[in-house]
């Protein structure tokens, strides 16, 4: 039983110790890389939540974004711009991917091609405008500060 009780307590420890390095990591970035971060969550929510619905066989069907997978792609480049920011190709970088992201969700909610069947606008489209318009000001904002 003594095993188990300290197995439990170094996996607690390091779990612990993991999570205040992440704390301290986080509390030393400057407010711009902050938001960054935490507009993962947001792309997250992106990725997730439905974008559009549709009504069949009397019930409701949702669908997912299909270019979903190129916000997951987008949401590790940010991050991973934060450990680069002096280099001259980040913010070229930031700027097109978001905007081809952005234009691209525009192009397919004004074709109205998010799916064949005809369907609704959910509520997932906000966050699917959000995470790339934040990310893009953001950078922007680093680009004016730098």
């Amino acid at each position: 039983m003594d095993t188990l009780k300290d197995l439990l307590y170094s996996i607690g420890s390091f779990i612990g110790g993991l999570i205040r390095t992440a704390v301290e990591w986080f509390q030393g970035l400057n407010l711009l890389n902050r938001i960054i971060v935490i507009n993962t969550a947001t792309a997250f929510l992106a990725i997730i939540l439905p974008i559009g619905k549709y009504y069949i066989f009397e019930s409701w069907f949702e669908i997912n974004n299909p270019l979903a997978v190129y916000m997951i792609g987008i949401a590790f480049i940010m991050f991973a711009t934060i450990f680069v920011s002096g280099m001259r190709w980040v913010f070229p970088l930031r700027i097109v991917i978001n905007g081809w992201y952005f234009f691209a969700l525009i192009y397919f909610w004004v074709t109205h091609t998010f799916s064949h069947a005809p369907y609704n606008i959910s509520y997932g489209i906000i966050f699917n405008l959000a995470a790339p318009l934040v990310y893009g000001a953001v950078s922007l904002l680093i680009f004016m500060e730098e």
